[in-house]
């Protein structure tokens, strides 16, 4: 009975907590303050509503806050007029370990992040496993990935009060892609209005600093344009190496987002990365 206890209790730890993001609660409060991001409460004083602030989805990079931090606040500032509706937020995210190969749900009853735990969204995760073979549920991947968790603290501040769906997609295949393109359309639909989508994404990696930029600048504008098939197609033959970018087609390819327009909400910034790569991030909003 305690065993199964312990496993309904489960909690998914941090893995880049003190390394890609502060681990001191009072630290990250100083950093998203400096980033202009509104707590939750804040917002709700100031009845903070308008057209620029109700995203429906939001795609946020997953590099170390030093490089991208105030750009994913500014993804996370541009839903924050819906704190008080959205419930759920289903995140997105890519897995580095080239290796891995599926779509993984999350077990754990809550994932840990230094301004407390967010609680798995147990319902909506099995309406998930119900949906295609392609999606189980699976913790192991989850253990060790940090694109999904890089982004929780932004979650936790803006949103308290909701749950999460963390799936995790391993290298691209177009089963994978557009099993969970049916999936989102499936189990989100009915509840939109109460979820936040939020795809976890990189747009491009390359030594040579040129290549770099002008797979970035294509990923933006193929985002922007939400040209799913060309946007596939780049990333199934390998011409597109934006981390996430396979899930930013299941989610085009869902139709949630057919009414939406996409809008840039943070700058291009570059850095490289400890395996002296150049890395482009942005952050984008669907509203």
């Amino acid at each position: 009975m305690d065993v199964l206890y312990a496993q309904k209790r489960r909690v998914r730890s941090p893995v880049g907590a003190g390394m890609f993001y502060p681990d001191n609660k009072a630290e990250i409060h100083k950093l998203l303050n400096s980033y202009g991001l509104p707590a939750y409460k804040d917002t709700l004083e100031l009845k903070i509503k308008s057209k620029s602030n109700c995203a429906k989805a939001i795609i946020a990079p997953h590099g170390a806050w030093a490089y991208s931090g105030a750009l994913a606040a500014s993804a996370f500032s541009s839903a924050i007029g819906r704190n008080g509706s959205i419930k759920k937020v289903v995140i997105l995210g890519p897995i580095h370990d080239k290796r891995e190969k599926g779509i993984f749900l999350s077990n754990s009853y809550s994932f840990h992040t230094p301004l407390g735990n967010i609680l798995v969204n147990k319902k909506m995760t099995e309406k998930f496993e119900n949906t295609y073979d392609s999606l189980e549920i699976n913790d192991i991947p989850h253990l060790s990935e940090h694109s999904i968790e890089i982004l929780l603290p932004f979650v936790k501040y803006c949103f308290p009060n909701a749950s999460i769906v963390p799936i995790l997609m391993g290298q691209p295949g177009a089963q994978y892609i557009f099993d969970l393109a049916r999936a989102l359309k499936t189990v989100v639909t009915p509840e939109f209005n109460e979820t936040l989508i939020v795809v976890s994404c990189n747009l491009s990696c390359d030594k040579d600093e040129k290549t770099a930029r002008l797979s970035a600048d294509e990923c933006l504008k193929l985002f922007t344009e939400k040209n799913a098939a060309v946007l596939a197609a780049a990333v199934l033959e390998g011409r597109l190496n934006a981390c996430g970018a396979a899930l930013v087609v299941s989610l085009f390819e869902s139709g949630l987002l057919d009414s939406c327009s996409c809008t840039s909400v943070g700058e291009l910034v570059s850095a490289v990365s400890t395996e002296n790569n150049i890395v482009h991030y942005s952050s984008l909003s669907f509203q």
